[in-house]
């Protein structure tokens, strides 16, 4: 018998039935054919995913084109002592970059423990973790586990955009393109450059946006000083910024972190006594601790000084380095931007203290508002409402003209009376807002006048709760009443040399051209006056007239000169002098302006910074002050000892303080609607302005020489009072004061005074002499009544500087009697002619040989001609 395989295997199909050796035969052959086209559809599958996975690498950026560091910082400003004073910061911008060197090692390895385990291993991606992360997936039955490395996140949160609200489909495609470009990226950059950039990008909660950030929010330190179990807190936050927040849910960050540092036990970056001492340390009540300081600290409302500097800061962005207006905005809130500013923390201190001083205020405080209502009528309409309607409501309804009251409950209980009456035809409230703000007001400016640098700035009384709030110093103006003569008229005037402080003025009444009387405050005239007692007492009359000699157009200009931009066209008018103007001016112009007569004449714009540096620490402004000479040191010496006199004897009584030589200028509106105080000392430049926001009319202005004493006082406590430097050109002369010429003896009126060289009089007084009598020329004698007329002229004659006696001739002329001259009787001698009678020095002042028109005797004798004052002593 043949047992081959061949002889088997026909046998054995002789017993297998035909048909059915058919059907597998059949069989085989459909599961050859259905195996070849799973085999090549799973192929073309295969071969179509990798088009479709290529494709999509294909479209990702290049490496070499992908900037993987973070963008949008805070940026920060410091005071002038270097400290920090505010952090400027927009929605996604609250980040502060520092370099791998400042981070602890202990934070670095909490992050890498709970983030990226095999961080220090891997590619740029995690192969391990992804095929974990599947298997874990599978089981789950959804995506409980994520496996992206740090490198993976570094280039998610920098690179791909939008990925928090992707579909499906963009979700596979950002993947696949960030797994690729992390491969990519760490062929290019170190894993301590992946891990600088990753610890500075990283959301960490609280809108804090890196490490540094969320140090500093959480503890209050500098992220260097961090301790292992804070390390692990801040490590813990990363994977839901939300959940695991230790202000919101300290128990749910507790539990990550105490995972934190198991992973770093178990991987060998810290000991298990290290562990313990971690998980034994109370970080939590820290953290509370911190966060109450934290929301009650006000340094994240800005100041009013910041306030101003970013202004500053932004238009400078533009003029100096063409930034448009969105660009320098990005630049300051999100650009790290480091900005020194010229504020001394010391006189800031002061200035907030003293303007917030009740004690300080000679009026009582009431309470204004700011109130915006919206009400939605029955019929679907809508209307807004404002406090301007709710006064105009006041008015007609209540007769009062103020929205001032002296309590926050009378100004409620008037809000609620409008808004029922407003309701009476029905409609429901949709919002409401009410603000409430102390009054009257205040603003205070304090400048270095030999650098221009605002050393400090307050734009408004009582407590400040918001940023971008409205700046009475540096945004809104006032009328500035008096302060303006100085600058529009006795500056110009003195430095033209048509006047000297010795040139005397008749204060009376006078009209504009328009015919209206110009306002006298005091309200009586004085009469014959010098320029010093006119800046002294601050007189109308002499203001408007000395403009006259300067001309309106050079008193504008001056005002130009002086750095007041806020003037008009309109403004050119007669009565610019007193402060008649149509905006006003603002607190930081009107010191800067004061601080150039205080710098001997020479102005400088005034700034709030000195240094812009940019993210990398670059310098992109250093400012430099705008400067240039607005008058003659000379001039300014003289308005300076002016102004020292109406802080001595005059308006500014109130604002002097012992051990500092200090000069300054008042300043009140018509109808007291303002009040300013503007001085200076050898070391620095004030302006108050105080009033009612509403422009309401004060009570009493002198709050704000009390202001000005007590901030200034304080400031300049341990300085030494240098004085005022006398520059070369300044002369001393003892004058009369009824004239401004050279004192006679007999003047009983006489000052020494300060004047230029070129404007020092040479001409004696002689208005104040005995005897002024009409004496015949042929004999010297006292003319006689038939002394011809060409014969005769007055002649005055000193007192004997011994006897006191006249020396005027006692005797009459005899050369022409009655005979000689052809008339009937001769003269005895015993009558004299009118002409004859002395005179004292009351008969002086009606017949003075001065110029009237302008009263400028001092400026005529300089030039040489004779004239007498209109007044006497």
């Amino acid at each position: 018998m043949n047992y081959g395989r061949k002889s088997v295997k026909r046998k054995k199909n002789l017993l297998i039935p035909r048909a059915l050796w058919i059907g597998n035969r059949i069989k085989a052959t459909v599961f050859l054919i259905v195996l070849i086209l799973a085999v090549g559809a799973a192929g073309y599958g295969a071969y179509r995913a990798y088009e479709y996975v290529q494709e999509i690498l294909n479209d990702a950026p290049d490496i070499s084109a992908v900037d993987a560091t973070p963008t949008g910082y805070m940026s920060t400003v410091y005071d002038a002592d270097g400290n920090v004073t505010a952090q400027l910061v927009s929605s996604g911008s609250n980040r502060v970059y520092v370099t791998l060197d400042e981070i602890p090692e202990d934070l670095q390895h909490a992050f890498v423990a709970i983030e990226d385990e095999r961080f220090y291993e891997h590619n740029g991606i995690d192969l391990k973790g992804i095929a974990r992360a599947g298997v874990n997936t599978i089981l789950s039955g959804s995506l409980s586990e994520g496996a992206s490395t740090i490198t993976q996140q570094l280039l998610k949160n920098n690179v791909f955009e939008g990925w928090t609200s992707e579909t499906t489909e963009e979700s596979i495609k950002r993947k696949l393109q960030e797994q690729y470009l992390a491969i990519e990226l760490e062929k290019e950059a170190s894993k301590d450059w992946i891990m600088e950039n990753y610890l500075n990008t990283i959301n960490l909660g609280q809108n804090t946006l890196g490490v540094q950030a969320a140090s500093n929010r959480y503890f209050g330190k500098d992220v260097s000083d961090l301790t292992l179990s804070e390390c692990a807190v801040i490590a813990a936050i990363t994977q839901n910024p939300s959940k695991y927040n230790p202000i919101s849910y300290p128990e749910n960050n507790r539990e990550r972190q105490e995972k934190v540092l198991q992973n770093m036990k178990d991987q060998g970056y810290i000991t298990q006594e290290e562990l313990e001492e971690a998980l034994a340390d109370d970080v939590y009540s820290r953290i509370s601790e911190h966060n109450v300081v934290y929301e009650s600290d006000t340094t994240n409302i800005t100041s009013y000084f910041v306030d101003a500097l970013t202004e500053q800061v932004i238009e400078d962005l533009q003029t100096e380095l063409g930034y448009s207006e969105a660009q320098a905005y990005n630049a300051l809130y999100s650009g790290g931007l480091t900005i020194y500013s010229t504020q001394d923390p010391e006189i800031q201190e002061i200035c907030d203290d003293v303007v917030n001083d009740d004690s300080n205020y000679d009026v009582s405080d009431q309470i204004s508002f700011s109130y915006a209502l919206t009400i939605q009528a029955d019929d679907g309409t809508v209307e807004n409402y404002s406090e301007q309607m709710m006064l105009t409501w006041l008015k007609e309804e209540k007769n009062i003209s103020s929205l001032n009251f002296d309590s926050e409950e009378e100004a409620m209980e008037a809000i609620d009376e409008y808004r029922e009456d407003l309701l009476l035809g029905g409609g429901t409230v949709l919002a409401e807002n009410v603000t409430f703000t102390i009054q009257p007001q205040a603003s205070m400016t304090v400048i270095d006048q030999t650098t221009g640098e605002v050393k400090a700035l307050v734009g408004g009384r009582g407590e400040k709760t918001a940023s971008k709030t409205l700046n009475r110093a540096s945004d809104t103006t006032a009328q500035p009443g008096s302060t303006f003569k100085i600058l529009t008229t006795y500056a110009p005037a003195l430095d033209q040399g048509l006047v000297t402080l010795a040139t005397t003025m008749v204060d009376e009444e006078i009209t504009y051209s328009n015919g209206k009387v110009v306002n006298n405050a005091n309200g009586k005239y004085r009469g014959t006056v010098t320029i010093r007692e006119a800046i002294e007492d601050s007189i109308n009359v002499i203001a408007i007239k000395a403009s006259r000699e300067v001309t309106i157009e050079e008193c504008y200009q001056s005002a130009l000169d002086f750095g007041i931009t806020t003037l008009t066209d309109e403004d050119m008018v007669e009565a610019l002098p007193l402060g008649g103007i149509t905006d006003g001016v603002t607190n930081l112009e009107l010191t800067a302006a004061y601080a150039a007569i205080a710098n001997g004449g020479v102005y400088h714009e005034p700034i709030l910074y000195t240094q812009i540096l940019d993210y990398d620490g670059n310098v992109l402004i250093n400012k430099v002050p705008e400067t240039h000479r607005v008058i003659q040191a000379t001039t300014a010496f003289l308005l300076t000892s002016a102004m020292e006199d109406v802080v001595e004897s005059g308006t500014g009584k109130l604002a002097g303080f012992s051990g500092m030589s200090v000069a300054g200028k008042t300043g009140t509106t018509s109808s007291t609607r303002a009040s300013w105080f503007a001085g200076y000392t050898p070391y620095y430049t004030c302006a108050v302005w105080g009033g009612y926001d509403d422009n309401s009319e004060l009570p009493s202005t002198n709050f704000t020489k009390n202001l000005w004493r007590e901030a200034m006082s304080q400031i300049h406590e341990g300085l030494e009072d240098i004085g005022f430097e006398e520059p070369e050109g300044i002369v001393t002369c003892s004058v009369c004061t009824s004239s401004g010429l050279l004192a006679s003896k007999y003047c009983t009126s006489v000052r020494t005074e300060y004047f230029t060289e070129d404007t020092a009089p040479t001409a004696i007084c002689t208005s104040h002499r005995s005897e002024r009598v009409k004496i015949c020329t042929a004999s010297g004698l006292l003319a006689g009544e038939y002394c011809p007329e060409d014969e005769v002229e007055t002649r005055y004659f000193e007192k004997d500087s011994e006897t006191g006696a006249s020396t005027a001739p006692t005797e009459t002329c005899n050369v022409h009697t009655s005979e000689t001259s052809g008339d009937s009787e001769a003269s005895d001698g015993s009558d004299t002619s009118d002409g004859s009678e002395t005179s004292d020095s009351s008969d002086t002042a009606g017949s003075s040989e001065t110029s009237g028109a302008s009263g400028n005797s001092g400026t005529a004798s300089a030039a040489g001609t004779s004239g007498s004052s209109a007044s006497s002593d």
